[in-house]
């Protein structure tokens, strides 16, 4: 996949832009705070229809009331035209001008993004790890997608019954679906996670030159034989906490390393590496799953790696079809370079820029 342009209209502090790209590696030079991630996540957010905030209007250029961002993306089947329409509370998507859940953007492009964040999938909380889970999970099967979203549903309403009455029979209503939602999920979980181990594991491995080994396994709260049961010995505690204790919502990626829980005993830079592989194996996950690369996208390619990590994603970047990194200085090998101040970019090769929203 080749990311052929990038639109942004009152995205966070871009100013109206549209940059062209190419194959190959491109650079995004700037200074902290000028906007270089900005660029990325702009990306991200039009090729896979996901935003890491909590309130799209944060994403808004402020004094505006609504953002967009539009992208050509190039895949061997043709060109592809995708945009993502911002406003405080929603988003709205099209793909080819017809109007598509912004979830289905992930049909027909991908992108993976590597960020210095990445360390808190190993540090961070069970919820980081299954929201990384889930999201990549997502993008490889839209049943999945379909059955999550149905699952979060059946939670929060069936938690909205265990806080307002003691009938067993309401519960009932909801406990059937539930187990249903969450054995289907747990089943396409497993199936991911036993080649994400696989990928992950090799890629630590070439990281580390074999050093210490990587294991990965889901810790899965509810019993996969018998959900339905389970559900009803956890009756009582459910009612204490007025909350379903059991399930998806509740379960944890545990991440191993030399057999002792990375999230206690890793160093900041041992989980930045198998932050690394777990991304890395991401990219060969989605690569097999539309039959090309996805594109690669490097946030702040030196931050926190020692030189043969930073190798090892350099290399990466230059096997990848398209990569843009961002740094503050330009990545080694690039042949095209953007340079960003307070928002508003420049190509150090002025045919790839146009300035203004067209």
């Amino acid at each position: 996949m080749i990311l052929r342009s990038l639109q942004t209209l009152h995205y966070r502090n871009l100013e109206p832009t549209r940059l062209a790209f190419q194959g190959g590696v491109t650079a995004i030079v700037g200074g902290n705070g000028q906007g270089k991630t900005n660029v990325l996540e702009a990306a991200f957010l039009v090729l896979t229809g996901v935003l890491d905030v909590t309130r799209v209007e944060t994403v808004i250029r402020l004094g505006e009331k609504e953002g967009f961002v539009g992208a050509e993306l190039e895949r061997d089947d043709g060109i592809t035209k995708l945009e993502v329409g911002l406003a405080p509370g929603r988003k709205a998507a099209k793909v080819d001008g017809a109007r598509v859940k912004t979830a289905d953007l992930a049909r027909h492009a991908s992108a993976v993004l590597i960020r210095p964040e990445d360390s808190e999938l190993v540090h961070g909380s069970p919820g980081d790890r299954r929201a990384f889970l889930d999201a990549l999970v997502s993008r490889m099967s839209p049943r999945y997608a379909l059955a999550l979203q149905s699952y979060e549903r059946v939670v929060t309403q069936r938690n909205a019954v265990l806080k307002q009455t003691h009938e067993d029979w309401m519960l009932e209503i909801w406990d059937a679906k539930l187990s249903e939602l969450g054995a289907e999920i747990m089943r396409l979980r497993r199936r991911a996670v036993t080649r994400l181990k696989t990928l992950s594991n090799d890629a630590h491995a070439t990281l580390t030159g074999n050093g210490k080994p990587l294991e990965i396994a889901l810790v899965e709260t509810a019993r996969l034989d018998d959900y339905g049961a389970h559900i009803l010995e956890k009756r009582r505690e459910e009612r204490a906490r007025g909350s379903t204790v059991l399930g998806p919502h509740r379960d944890d990626l545990e991440i191993k390393l030399a057999g002792l829980p990375a999230a206690d005993y890793a160093s900041r830079g041992e989980a930045r590496t198998i932050a690394l592989a777990l991304r890395k194996a991401e990219y060969d996950l989605l690569s097999q799953k539309f039959g090309e690369p996805p594109v690669l996208l490097i946030d702040d390619f030196t931050a926190e790696l020692d030189s043969s990590r930073r190798e090892f994603l350099l290399e990466m970047a230059s096997l990848a079809p398209q990569a843009i990194v961002t740094g503050t200085e330009a990545a080694p090998g690039a042949a095209r370079l953007y340079s960003i101040h307070a928002g508003a970019l420049e190509s150090k090769q002025s045919a790839l820029f146009v300035a203004g929203a067209a």
